[in-house]
């Protein structure tokens, strides 16, 4: 069991290292990066706060058993280019080719916020993606692999929902 991990902790911080890209030139406020974090790390992670946490923290950790596959693109500053734009766009429109169901869509004149699902047919939230694009300044992908049902963002939802503050 301590090398399973053993080698999760050396894969992540490998993986983690190699995805980050930065440009001498670029100002250090620039950020690209595109990371993606195996579904078994995810899970793995969970394993280990599992034996660390009760109460409310148990509940956050079960739903995180949940969650499969994290891909994260981040453009920002100097790597924001003009074509992102357009990118936005194409991955809307292929979003709602293969059917995703659009939960929360905000469109400004300079902004850009998607959140959308894929449902499996038991009903179960299979994919999630947020896309979040600023006009000329940055661009945010996520699309996460899950298997979450609807009862489980209400358990996670109910549980936390005393500790926000308004």
């Amino acid at each position: 069991m301590q090398f399973k991990y053993f080698f999760g902790a050396c894969f992540f911080s490998l993986m983690a290292s190699a995805t980050f890209a930065a440009t001498p030139e670029a100002p250090p406020d620039d950020t690209k990066m595109n990371l993606w974090i195996p579904g078994f790390l995810v899970k793995m992670a969970a394993e280990i706060a599992e034996d660390h946490v009760d109460g409310e923290e148990r509940v956050a950790v079960d739903f995180v058993k949940k969650i499969g596959n994290i891909n994260i693109c981040i453009r920002e500053g100097e790597h924001y280019q003009a074509k992102t734009d357009k990118k936005v766009m194409r991955k809307l429109n292929r979003m709602e080719k293969k059917e995703y169901e659009e939960l929360v869509s905000v469109f400004t004149e300079d902004e850009k916020v998607n959140i959308s699902i894929k449902e499996n047919k038991k009903g179960k939230i299979k994919r999630l993606v947020v896309l979040v694009d600023e006009k000329d300044e940055t661009f945010v992908y996520l699309k996460m692999n899950c298997r979450i049902k609807p009862e489980d963002i209400t358990m996670l939802t109910d549980t936390f929902a005393g500790d926000i503050d308004f």
